[in-house]
């Protein structure tokens, strides 16, 4: 009976994938990091970053409508070199999040300008081949739409940097995520979550409510959240990286910490504003900071690698 009830619970296990444990998701730093160089006087505040490991193209989009693309990136390192910048594209958006879904050859990317914030795709990221998918007022002052995700089977998440319209406050503990299951319907649906964010009680003004600066996708259900505050007084950011399970039933998120910067990274952690996965097998993340214009200790072009454990 013993030996019954055993193979039971490991038949259960099998057919649901382990999903009572398929949740744990950790990282390390392996000491891979640098300032990026100012290649161009134009390379500056990064806030999307998106690598398509087929093509060998890592997107950098700016938040003052710039777009890059470098190619043949074998390390970090390589960013510094012009000789593998192959675009450097003015656009009129203000780019938050970029996103490449291989499935349908189509570009997602969001833009917030200062009272509106969209979601935009098209099979380039140009503004003749965009098409507007979410549009809406800007939920708070700077907090805009922030993170894109696009899983396996062509899901897309969108998330506002700190809540929709009504959830900006510090007493509210929870935001909605809002998950297409196929954005490029005629008629879209939207699915929402709601996921428990870190309001930062300890910073000052905007900042207090506190931020989601990137979503991505780990597979067909699990996303990373990159959540972090900056503490004006202190001149100091907290950033956590968390991963997210979704409960199809209650439709809530499920957060579990995966990397936390301040504890496992060894020195000033910037203003963390992009990432995307460096490999098709989901191994190395590659993060990137956005240097706001100018140039101190919590303002620079930091990219960082992390390792999948």
């Amino acid at each position: 009976m013993k030996s019954l009830l055993v193979l039971t619970w490991l038949t259960i296990c099998a057919a649901f994938g382990g999903a009572a444990f398929g949740q744990s998701l950790q990282f390390s730093f392996e000491g891979d990091s640098l300032t990026m160089p100012f290649i161009r006087d134009s390379l500056r505040g990064i806030s999307g970053l998106e690598i398509v490991p087929a093509t060998g193209e890592w997107h950098f989009v700016s938040d003052r409508g710039w777009h890059f693309v470098f190619a043949n990136i074998r390390s970090i390192r390589d960013l510094g070199d012009s000789s593998h910048l192959k675009l450097a594209q003015k656009n009129p958006f203000w780019f938050e999040s970029v996103r490449y879904d291989a499935r349908t050859s189509t570009y997602f990317w969001t833009d917030e300008h200062e009272f509106v914030t969209s979601v935009l795709y098209g099979k380039s990221v140009r503004d003749s081949a965009s098409q507007v998918l979410l549009k809406i007022p800007v939920p708070a002052p700077n907090k805009g739409l922030e993170g894109l995700a696009v899983t396996s089977s062509g899901a897309l998440w969108v998330v506002p940097e700190a809540g929709w319209e009504g959830e900006t406050l510090m007493n509210q503990d929870t935001i909605t995520f809002f998950r297409y299951p196929n954005p490029l319907a005629a008629d879209p649906v939207v699915e929402r979550f709601a996921y428990p964010i870190n309001r930062c009680a300890f910073a000052q003004g905007e900042e207090r409510v506190g931020g989601i600066s990137e979503i991505l996708a780990v597979d067909a259900q699990r996303i990373l959240v990159l959540e972090r505050c900056y503490d004006a007084s202190q001149k100091r950011v907290t950033a956590n990286l968390y991963v997210a399970t979704p409960n199809e039933k209650t439709h809530t998120l499920i957060k579990e910490l995966a990397f936390d910067f301040n504890r496992q990274f060894p020195g000033d952690i910037c203003n963390l504003e992009a990432m995307a996965w460096a490999d098709e097998q989901h191994q190395t993340l590659v993060l990137m900071a956005d240097d706001n214009f100018r140039r101190n200790k919590t303002l620079r072009n930091q990219v960082i690698v992390l390792r999948r454990k």
